[in-house]
């Protein structure tokens, strides 16, 4: 059996288990009612854990969510009856519906906004919806609430506890392999990224806006289903049960159980709801010890325990699978293997042009009418001290920055508008001063979300694995695991970046900057954080990567040997102009260029 289908299975499993002792009374009505708002629990922790622990869109609107499937579930009883068993599945339909609905437009703020920002607008949308949407008297029916009795499906009268646990159970098992599976897919693996850093998640083809509308829909159609079964089991829907506060406890939920862990925030969930009700002095109690885990595990384990108990786990792996082996960091890797199956231009034909580019912050000109131009196939360097403009520069060139005036062509086409997913699934890669990867993602997965862009499948064919999405996936990491072994990395494929050393991240770096198979790579100081060791061959390296690839190469190096040894030509920029250009060897030696770095001519 396939490792998503294993847990999905035991909770299936659970659910025929408490149906029986439901059915021979050795499980009571009470204790099945408890156990089912454990399971509802974590339905809405699962629902927040996919924008939190994935994503990092911070919410604080999920008891609203849970109330609208509430409610309207309770208005679609109070007035359709039973109606021959369909009031269940419509209600359960239209609550997962207009959860998503209502989410994506409470989702529609993340799109400029992030952080505590975020964590704002979504307050005020719980405040709005508690204030005005639940004082809709034929919706909620204010103090009275809404009635809602126990549902039948088809000829099946879901009339005990026990059967509803395990009606509930049924569907945490659907989730949890939605789940699993969004997180198997590119879609998830989007998320991850989005959650590191949105621009290195454009820089892999991601389209940012998109994916956080996506896990937003998503969040609120499962909380949603949730508060459609908690309408089921509770039986009187009251406004005060979906107050601002139950949206802080289960934020807390999530944050405590392990932001991103499946496993941790359903126990914590589960922990947070049975306790109290195991252990009667607890109540009460339960709204100070969860503030004072929320605080311990933001100051000890800002990822939760499961995290740590990873980071312990990788950082032990990587010990032990490196004994007896010489230094990754010294080793030659090499960037070879994978075929083009693009039509690779002609030799010497224009690739990338950038004419007159400027870009001001505030009184600052940051680059001043600078224009470059790369071939196809060739290597160009992009030299010149500190501040000179080069990042900004490749920020224009990449999406990252909008011009205050000049134009950018590639491939004869203009694209100084088009956002920085666009050009990376034009053919455009690159990475970064700072080392472009998501952490706490495996090397395996950044490899993969290397390949965002020829993973051509939407989200439904990708969680119902139909459509050749699977093969898709599989063809995937049969490269991702290919560049690995290039690289000499394919042993730690399933540990996260973050356990290896800067150098080796360099090197993965550079593997996802050519996994998507790019016309053009642009290298944001590559040998930056390198052992001198490595540094040495990333030479060899970059030129196996242009004759394998077919692959322009555009540089910013601070290490001139390196520039020399890689580049066909250079252009120099300070103080944001482009000052000089031509062949690296003659460029280097003008002496505007060597007063450029030294401050006088030598």
């Amino acid at each position: 059996m396939k490792r998503e289908y294993e847990a999905p299975v035991f909770i299936a499993a659970l659910a025929v288990m408490f149906f029986v002792l439901g059915a021979t009374h050795a499980l009571s009505s009470a204790q099945a009612a408890i156990i089912d708002y454990a399971v509802i629990a974590g339905i809405l922790a699962l629902s927040l854990n996919l924008l939190m622990g994935y994503a990092g869109q911070i919410s604080l609107a999920q008891a609203s969510f849970l109330g609208l499937g509430s409610f309207v579930t309770g208005f679609v009883v109070s007035h359709l009856g039973d109606n021959h068993g369909l009031g269940l599945p419509l209600s359960l339909l239209l609550s997962v519906v207009i959860g998503a609905i209502v989410a994506m437009v409470v989702g529609l703020p993340a799109i400029r906004l992030r952080g505590v920002y975020l964590a704002i607008a979504t307050f005020a949308f719980a405040d709005a919806f508690d204030n005005y949407i639940f004082n809709i008297q034929k919706l909620t029916g204010l103090g009275s609430g809404v009635t809602v009795g126990r549902p039948r499906l088809g000829p099946w009268h879901l009339a005990t506890d026990a059967t509803l646990l395990s009606f509930a159970l049924i569907f945490l098992a659907i989730v949890w392999l939605l789940d699993t599976r969004l997180m198997s897919i590119r879609h998830g693996r989007a998320l991850l990224a989005i959650r590191e850093d949105e621009q290195i998640a454009s820089s892999f083809g991601v389209p940012v806006t998109q994916e956080k509308m996506r896990a937003f829909l998503m969040c609120g159609a499962i909380a949603g289903l949730a508060g459609s079964l908690y309408a089921y089991q509770v039986q009187v829907i009251v406004k005060s049960s979906y107050a601002l506060q139950i949206s802080l406890f289960y934020l807390i939920v999530v944050v405590v159980g392990g932001l991103g862990s499946r496993y941790g925030v359903v126990a914590s969930a589960a922990l947070f709801t049975l306790l109290p009700y195991w252990f009667t002095f607890l109540k009460g109690w339960d709204i100070i010890i969860a503030p004072a885990l929320l605080i311990v595990t933001l100051v000890r384990n800002p990822g939760g325990l499961p995290d740590h108990f990873q980071r312990l786990r990788d950082a032990r792996e990587l010990k032990r699978r490196r004994e007896g082996e010489e230094d990754i960091a010294g080793l030659r890797p090499k960037i070879v293997g994978i075929e083009r199956d693009a039509v690779v231009a002609p030799a010497d034909a224009e690739l990338l042009r950038v004419e007159s580019i400027s870009v001001t912050f505030g009184g600052l000109n940051a680059v001043n009418d600078a224009s470059l131009e790369v071939r196809s196939g060739a290597a160009v360097g992009l030299i010149g001290p500190n501040g000179a403009g080069k990042s900004t520069l490749f920020n224009v060139i990449s999406g990252f920055e909008q011009p205050r005036s000049g134009r950018v062509f590639f491939e004869g086409n203009d694209i100084t508008t088009a956002p920085s997913h666009e050009r990376a699934a034009l053919g455009i890669s690159r990475t970064f001063q700072h080392v472009g990867l998501v952490r706490r993602a495996t090397l395996l997965d950044n490899l993969m979300l290397a390949q965002h862009t020829r993973l051509d499948y939407g989200a439904i064919v990708g969680l119902t694995a139909l459509g050749g999405s699977r093969r898709l996936e599989d063809e995937s990491r049969a490269n991702a695991l290919e560049l690995l072994d290039e690289i000499g990395l394919a042993d730690f494929a399933d540990l996260r970046v973050e356990v290896l050393s800067t150098g080796q991240q360099r090197l993965v770096e550079l593997a996802c900057a050519v996994a998507s198979r790019p016309r053009l790579v642009l290298l944001d100081e590559p040998s930056a954080g390198m052992a001198p060791a490595a540094a040495e061959h990333l030479a060899e390296q970059l030129a196996r990567l242009r004759k394998n690839f077919s692959t322009a190469l555009l540089l910013i190096e601070h290490h001139i040997p390196l520039v020399t040894a890689v580049c066909d030509t250079t252009y120099v920029l300070d103080a944001g102009s482009v000052i000089a250009s031509g062949p690296v060897r003659k460029v280097i030696k003008q002496p505007e260029v060597v007063t450029a770095y030294m401050g006088e001519a030598v």
